[in-house]
């Protein structure tokens, strides 16, 4: 019973039930101006999972992410340029955040680049900083919810409502690293 019946609800309950799945993208905007060159020095590393993965691709703020398996430690550098708008720097294990450390870009165009999983006190930008192309960011690590060392990346924007990702490309193919704006 509520403790208020005005407020319909007990402070402190959950107001979200069940997270929505989508089967199908909508996606009415598109990061298609942009061509993202890859956020990593390094590699050639393997994409573990793209788009709508089954393991943890498929609701809104992550439909259109990617994990790319790396050695911790590898240098993770801007896509592109921007501010950085929000970061995360102490996180050792897979608690509290499933997140784990991560940075998170402002571009020009509204839309956020956000990668994460980076090696705790690795993060080498603060918030309100502008940063380049190529300007290193962290270092790629295991933290938060993560089954291997990788890097998430993914490209977002700010819907009023939270974050969802958003379809983009890269400039060059990898060894058959998906085209993510056809999903693929």
């Amino acid at each position: 019973m509520p403790d208020n019946p005005a407020l319909g609800y007990v402070p402190g309950q959950s107001l979200i039930r069940n997270r929505p799945r989508l089967s199908a993208p909508i996606v009415p905007w598109v990061a298609q101006g942009e061509r993202y060159p890859f956020p990593w020095r390094g590699g050639p590393f393997r994409l573990t999972q793209g788009p709508g993965g089954s393991y943890s691709h498929q609701d809104v703020r992550s439909r259109y992410a990617m994990d790319i398996a790396m050695p911790e430690g590898t240098p993770i550098i801007a896509a592109r340029a921007g501010r950085v708008l929000d970061l995360e720097n102490s996180q050792s294990g897979a608690w509290p955040s499933p997140s784990g450390n991560f940075v998170r870009v402002l571009h020009s165009d509204a839309s956020t680049g956000v990668y994460l999983h980076l090696s705790r006190g690795s993060v080498r930008v603060q918030v309100g900083q502008q940063v380049k192309l190529g300007s290193v960011l962290g270092l790629s690590g295991n933290t938060g919810h993560s089954n291997g060392p990788h890097l998430h990346f993914v490209v977002q924007r700010n819907s009023g409502l939270g974050w969802v990702s958003i379809p983009f490309q890269f400039n060059q193919p990898l060894q058959g690293l998906p085209n993510f704006a056809l999903g693929r």
